[in-house]
Order: C-alpha cells, then sequence, then structure tokens
C-alpha cells in the first residue's frame, strides 16, 4: 500500500466546521452507497454538476477559472486563514473543476489544504458528486477524510439526508467519524433530535465523544433537563463525557445552582468530576468567588480535588496571584503540583521575574518541582537558556524529564541538532530520555524514519515503548507498510510491543489475516496480539468484534480474543459488558471476563458494579470482584464505600476487601481505618493491617498515630520497633554525573 502524506490534510479536518459557518443553504439530495461506489437516487432536477437554482442569486465569480487556478499556485502553500478565505469566494459550480486542478498541479501537502478547504462548500451545494470525487482518492486515510468533509458540509443544509447516507457506510472507523460529524452539528441546533439520531443509530457506544457538544448544546438552553437527562444513560463514558458538559456550561452560567447539583449527584466519581468541572469553570470567570467558596468548604478529597481545579484554572489568568494563594497550602504532592503549573503559566507571561523567584525558594523538593516547571516552559521559546539552567536540578528523574522536555522542542525545529545533541549525552537514563523524544516527534511526520531510528536505540524498555508507537502510528497512514516493517522484526519484546501497537487496526482492517498471523506465534505471544488488538476493535465497533468472536474456534486463541473483547467493550460500557459476559460459559474465561468488567465499571459507576457483584455467587471470584469494587471505590469515595463495605456479609470475601479498604484510605484518611482493623477475625492480618496504617500514619500525624499506636493489641516490641525504626547508617558514595553538553548550534 503506498504511503501518502496525509497528516496535515487530517489536522485540519476539523477547521473546516467554522468555514462553513456563514455560507448560504442550498437543497441537497439524499445519495445511495454501494460498496464503495456512489450511486445518485432518481431524481431528475439534480445533476452531479449542477448548482440549485436557489444558489443562482450569488454573487457573481469573482475570477475565472483561469484567475483562480493562478491565485492558487500564488498563496502560500501553509496559511490556512488565506487559503479557507479565499475558497470561500469561489463559485460553487467551478469547485469540480478546482478539485481536477487541484489533484493534478499541487504537492501533496497543499493538496490536503486545498481539500479542506473546497470539499465541505462542495458538499452543501452538489453531494453526489463531491462524494463520488472523494471516493476516487486512491489513499484509505486520505479517502475516509475526503468523505468526513464532504459530509461535513451535507450536513450543514441537510442532516437527515447525510445521516442516511452515512449509516449505508460498512460498519466501521469510517462511519463512526461521519456519523460523529453529522451529530455534532445536528446538536447545534436541536440536541435532543442529535441525541436521538445517535440512539436510533445504534452506535452510541462506539461514539461516546459526540455526548460533548449534544449537552453542552442542551445545558446552554435547559441545563435542569440535560442533566436529568444525563443521568439516565448507563453508566460509563457516555454518561460521564454528558454529566461533564452539562457541569461545564450550567457552572459556566449559574455556578451556585450548578455546584449544588454537583453536590447532590448520588455516585462518588461523578459528583467529584463534576464539582471540580464547575469549580473550573468559575474560577476562570471569578477567580476570587471560587476561592472563596473554596475556603467554606470541609476538608477532604471533594475539596483537595475542586482546589486543584480552581487554581490550575487561575494560573493561566494570573500566575502570580495563584502562586501567592498555593503557597498557604499545607506541604506535600498536591501543592507541589500547583505550583509546578502556576510556575509554567508564569514562564510564558515573565520568565526572569519567574525564575528569579524560583531560584531564592529554600532547597526542597518544592523549589525543584517550580524549577522544573520553570526550565520546561522554557525550552519551548529558548532551548540553550533552558539547558544553561539544568545545573539548577539534581541529578535524577526530575532532571531528565526536562532535558526530554528540550529535545522535544529542539527536534521540533532541528532535527539533526537534536540527534546530536542526544548522543553526545552519557549513557544513562537522560540520554534514554532524550532519544526517546526525539522518536516520539518523528512519528508524528515521518514513521519510516522513526521506525529505522528506534531499531537503533539500545535493547530495553525505551525501544520498545518507541517500536510500539512507530507501528501504531505508521499503521495509520500505511497499514500494509507497517505489517510487513513488523514482521520482519527479530523475535522478542521488541516485536511483540510492534504487534500490540497496530494489532486493533489490523484485526479491523483485515480480521482473517491477523487471526491467520497470530496461529503463527506461541504461547503469550499469541495471547498478547490476540487480546491487544480484540480489546481495540471492541472500543471501535463491539458489535463486529463479538459477531467475530463467534466464528472463532474454541481454544485459546478464542479464549484469549474474547478476554480482549471484553476488555475493550467494558471500557465504553460496562453494562453492557456485563451482559455479554453472562452468555458465556460458565467456567474460567466467564469468570476472568466478569473480574475484567468488575474492574472498569468500578472506576466509572462503583454502585452498579456492586450491585453486579452482589449476585455473584460464592467463591474465588466473588471474593476477588468485591475487593475489585472496594479497592477502587474507596479511593474515590471511601465514605459510600464502607457503608457498602458495611452491609456485606461477614465471609471471606468481606474481610479480604477490608484489607483492601484499610490499605487505600490509609495515607489520607488513617482515621476512617481504625474501626475497620478491628473487624479483620484474623489476628495475622488485622497485626499486619496496624503496622501498615501505623508507618504511614506516623509520617502524616506523628503525635495521633503514637497514642493509638500505645493503644493497639501489638506487642510491646513491636510498637518500638514502629515508634523507633532503626537508622541506616551505610556510608553512601554520591557520584557526580558528567556534565551536560550544550546544544550544538
Amino acid at each position: 500500500m503506498k504511503n501518502f502524506p496525509v497528516l496535515v490534510f487530517v489536522a485540519v479536518t476539523a477547521l473546516a466546521a467554522g468555514f462553513l459557518i456563514g455560507e448560504k443553504h442550498a437543497s441537497s439530495h439524499p445519495v445511495a452507497v454501494a460498496g464503495n461506489s456512489v450511486t445518485t437516487m432518481t431524481n431528475p432536477a439534480f445533476t452531479q454538476n449542477t448548482v440549485p437554482a436557489e444558489n443562482q442569486h450569488e454573487p457573481a465569480a469573482r475570477n475565472s477559472i483561469a484567475e483562480i487556478e493562478v491565485k492558487i499556485r500564488e498563496l502560500k502553500s501553509d496559511d490556512w486563514n488565506e487559503i479557507s478565505d479565499f475558497a470561500a469566494g469561489i463559485e460553487p459550480a467551478l469547485l469540480p473543476e478546482l478539485a481536477v486542478f487541484v489533484d493534478k498541479n499541487l504537492h501533496e501537502p497543499q493538496q490536503d489544504l486545498w481539500r479542506t478547504a473546497l470539499l465541505p462548500r462542495w458538499g452543501r451545494y452538489a453531494p453526489e458528486a463531491a462524494l463520488a470525487y472523494a471516493q476516487s482518492l486512491a489513499n484509505r486515510q486520505t479517502h475516509d477524510a475526503a468523505i468526513n468533509l464532504v459530509v461535513q458540509g451535507w450536513a450543514k443544509k441537510d442532516a437527515n439526508a447525510a445521516k442516511t447516507w452515512v449509516m449505508q457506510l460498512p460498519a466501521g472507523g469510517l462511519r463512526n467519524t461521519c456519523l460523529n460529524t453529522v451529530v455534532s452539528l445536528l446538536a447545534e441546533k436541536d440536541p435532543q433530535a442529535a441525541l436521538a439520531a445517535l440512539n436510533d443509530s445504534g452506535l452510541g457506544q462506539q461514539m461516546s465523544g459526540t455526548f460533548d457538544p449534544i449537552f453542552q448544546s442542551w445545558a446552554d438552553t435547559d441545563p435542569q433537563a440535560a442533566a436529568a437527562k444525563a443521568l439516565s444513560l448507563p453508566a460509563g463514558a457516555q454518561r460521564a463525557q454528558a454529566l461533564e458538559a452539562v457541569a461545564t456550561r450550567w457552572g459556566q452560567k449559574d455556578p451556585l445552582s450548578a455546584i449544588a447539583w454537583a453536590a447532590a449527584l448520588p455516585n462518588g466519581t461523578e459528583r467529584q468530576n463534576a464539582i471540580n468541572t464547575v469549580i473550573s469553570g468559575w474560577a476562570q470567570n471569578d477567580a476570587s468567588a471560587a476561592l472563596a467558596y473554596l475556603q467554606k468548604m470541609p476538608e477532604g478529597q471533594g475539596k483537595q480535588g475542586a482546589m486543584e481545579s480552581a487554581c490550575n484554572q487561575l494560573a493561566q489568568s494570573d500566575p502570580k496571584a495563584a502562586m501567592d494563594f498555593i503557597g498557604k497550602l499545607p506541604a506535600g504532592n498536591s501543592k507541589n503540583n500547583l505550583l509546578n503549573n502556576a510556575m509554567e503559566q508564569w514562564v510564558q507571561q515573565d520568565p526572569d521575574t519567574a525564575l528569579a523567584y524560583a531560584k531564592a525558594l529554600p532547597a526542597g523538593p518544592e523549589k525543584n518541582s517550580m524549577l522544573a516547571g520553570a526550565i520546561g516552559s522554557l525550552a519551548d521559546s529558548d532551548p540553550q537558556k533552558a539547558l544553561s539552567l539544568l545545573s539548577l536540578l539534581p541529578p535524577g528523574s526530575v532532571q531528565n524529564g526536562t532535558i526530554g522536555q528540550i529535545a522535544r522542542s529542539l527536534v521540533s525545529s532541528d532535527l539533526g541538532a537534536a540527534t546530536n545533541w542526544a548522543n553526545s549525552l552519557p549513557a544513562g537514563s537522560a540520554k534514554q530520555e532524550a532519544l526517546q523524544e526525539i522518536g516520539n516527534q518523528l512519528m508524528q511526520t515521518d514513521p519510516q524514519s522513526a521506525a529505522a531510528f528506534a531499531l537503533l536505540l539500545p535493547a530495553g524498555q525505551t525501544r520498545d515503548n518507541m517500536v510500539n508507537n512507530v507501528a501504531s502510528q505508521w499503521a495509520q497512514t500505511d497499514l500494509d507498510g507497517a505489517v510487513a516493517w513488523v514482521q520482519k522484526l527479530p523475535d522478542g519484546n521488541g516485536k511483540q510491543t510492534a504487534l500490540n501497537g497496530l494489532g486493533a487496526q489490523w484485526i479491523e482492517a483485515e480480521p482473517d489475516a491477523a487471526v491467520a498471523y497470530a496461529q503463527t506465534l506461541t504461547g503469550s505471544s499469541q495471547d498478547t496480539f490476540l487480546n491487544t488488538a480484540a480489546s481495540g476493535w471492541a472500543g471501535q465497533d463491539p458489535q463486529a468484534a463479538k459477531d467475530y468472536a463467534q466464528k472463532l474456534p474454541d481454544g485459546p486463541a478464542r479464549d484469549s480474543f474474547v478476554s480482549g473483547l471484553v476488555s475493550g467493550f467494558a471500557q465504553n460500557s460496562p453494562s453492557d459488558a456485563a451482559v455479554y459476559v453472562a452468555t458465556l460459559p460458565v467456567g474460567d474465561l466467564q469468570n476472568k471476563a466478569a473480574l475484567q468488567v468488575v474492574t472498569s465499571w468500578s472506576e466509572s459507576d462503583p454502585q452498579a458494579a456492586a450491585a453486579w457483584v452482589a449476585n455473584f455467587q460464592a467463591g474465588d471470584t466473588r471474593n476477588s470482584a468485591v475487593d475489585a469494587v472496594v479497592s477502587s471505590w474507596a479511593r474515590n469515595d471511601p465514605v459510600d464505600a464502607g457503608q457498602w463495605l458495611a452491609g456485606l456479609p461477614d465471609d471471606a470475601a468481606r474481610q479480604t476487601a477490608i484489607q483492601s479498604y484499610v490499605n487505600d484510605v490509609a495515607d489520607e484518611y488513617p482515621e476512617m481505618a481504625l474501626p475497620w482493623i478491628q473487624k479483620l477475625t484474623d489476628p495475622d492480618a488485622q497485626s499486619s493491617a496496624i503496622e501498615s496504617l501505623a508507618r504511614s500514619w506516623l509520617q502524616s500525624d506523628p503525635a495521633k498515630a503514637t497514642v493509638w499506636l500505645n493503644q493497639t493489641s501489638l506487642s510491646d516490641d513491636r510498637k518500638a520497633a514502629l515508634l523507633n525504626p532503626p537508622q541506616d547508617t551505610t556510608t553512601t558514595t554520591v557520584t557526580v554525573p558528567p556534565p551536560i553538553p550544550p546544544i550544538p548550534r
């Protein structure tokens, strides 16, 4: 399969929606699709190259076709605004001829930009002809992007006709993308109709991204109704996105009402996410009011999450004010992260003042965090200066991450200099970080060069990760080429990670070929490839993946495929995945699949996951499922998780879950863990839990922890060991790393 540079075309496709605004509407007519061909439904009043009569009243074309062609050659090849403005004034009747001119006379990057400017307009006035042109393009990704652009223009005029045509496309990514386009445009005028259209299509589970524009538009006019509808959706990615969209728009219009609604949501994770979203939007419009409200909130995880949202938002508009406010917060990782973000914003506005502030801080993690943020932010505009400041950071992970940021910035402007500099670094993690960033940037523009670059790296996790990413990126534009490259790789971790990178795309496009290749693999290689590929396919098109699973013969290959299918399915719609799991034969495969659903479901809707798990029969699967629910739930909403745990029968499952609950809440809420330790019936488990909690609590509040520990049932020897841990008396030899070389000029 020939590889075409279509990245620019795809990247600017989304801009076409803005280009359509303000154009006159024209009549459009339904188009029938059969296979890969487009045919016009019977309508003698319409011909492919005829502009509808109602559009003949537009101003006369400002240029002849020859003059337009000259102007196209003269325009800057990379100035999208200039191209789109000029294209907006071209007479619709000239669009077919101009498309042919663009294909024959411009280089591929310029072709991409001009198609993005011309095709939505052509799709509005003559969808049949525009679709026929798009279908004629040879490269798969260019072909699909062109069809979507035509659909954009068509849907602006007649969304229902465009949707009818889109639903006749074969199942897969193109149909999903085009339907997303239609529904998003329909949502601007009638969000309820857009939601109905999405539901009628039966593809809602595969297109959770479409819920955002629908519910944002709905919340603009009736936030209460939009919120009620969002809550009625089944738990999963769709409802989470719908609730976030409502919180965003409602919070912008009436933050106090939106906060009251968010605080009343029954699901702890959804409640916290909604509060954070409202607070973030509120801080953008009125930071003082939002922060004043936050100060009155009770202490706990909810306040902490909302504080992060507000401070991050304030840092974008007034980083100095954000720094002053954050400086008064209690010490800890949360404070360091907030200071780091505020410092990055400050450096972009006033680098000298921000750096002076950071340098004046006392030595410690807080200073290192802020300096790393400042230097990393500076790397985008002045990598040489950023490099000169690296010595302010101690060697280690913080410095290495900053080196990666410098490499990422440098490679975008001078690949050769970036590569030479990275290779001159002393061997170690800093060099690996820089080389990995260079490879990541190469992947965006030239996957084949990135593939060659990746194989030059020393064997290890860095190379394996890059090989995986290269395969995935390359497969998006040239699946055949990517597959051929991966198959030639020597056996080992690198080849396995590369297969994982392209597996989902390969199995969706050519399932028989992908599965046949999997049969040549053995052991864990086959299992991992089929599992990963099926997971990706199910995330895009679960019905197609389920249908294909039915065709596979029983055996290890089918089990691996089904396991991956359930994993991908559960990420978008855990409730539907649970229904599918119930259809599997009783046994190890079903048990494993059930635990996959529980794990995913617990992240988005622990109450629903808990209700499902409550019906499991006693045994190892139920024990593991209860533990998974409690562990996930406790991290996000320890109060509700504890209430559910209290209502369980006191059996083996509950005892295991109690241990997980204590471990998960010990760091942030040690006092919530205390009563649960007493409910552990196994003396060894209880002693282990006491010691675990003591080690954590003694770090954050030694006075309270000491009083509690002395009242526990631990032996005096164990109490003394916890209260007076032995000091490390070993001598550490500090090796000063070689200096970081300058960037070659």
